[in-house]
């Protein structure tokens, strides 16, 4: 009986000790809704998602030409941005946004963008995209 006070006792510890972690209030915060900027690699989800299993997913995304990002298969994947190692897929006003910035672009590969939006999970609710400065 000792041992499973014991271990329960360490169970609420540990579990205590994850959720007031520093990292937990800035991960829950941009999960939260807030309006957070973003930037990375504009890429259509479908080759994007093939980005995340490289070593370094952004520099790989970097050399993903425009041209094939608005190919019709590429572009009913929908849209997101690769930052670091995470591809933050878009919402439907996002998908919008992206295929206006593609079509105006001057670029064909290196598509950096800034882009603002409430994070959800991995998903953004987009307000805007920007060429990254």
């Amino acid at each position: 009986m000792r041992r499973l006070h014991a271990l329960l006792a360490f169970t609420l510890v540990s579990g205590l000790t994850v959720c007031f972690a520093p990292g937990a209030a800035t991960d829950e915060k941009a999960d939260a809704g807030e309006k957070t900027t973003f930037t990375g690699v504009l890429i259509d989800q479908a080759c994007g998602s093939k980005m995340t299993d490289k070593d370094n997913p952004e520099q790989a995304a970097a050399s993903h030409p425009r041209s094939c990002a608005m190919k019709d298969a590429c572009a009913k994947s929908g849209y997101g941005v690769i930052s670091g190692k995470n591809l933050l897929r878009f919402d439907e006003n996002g998908n919008t946004l992206a295929k206006d910035y593609l079509q105006n672009a001057k670029e064909d590969a290196d598509l950096r963008v800034t882009v603002l939006g409430e994070r959800h999970g991995d998903e953004l609710k987009v307000t805007s995209i920007k060429k990254a400065s």
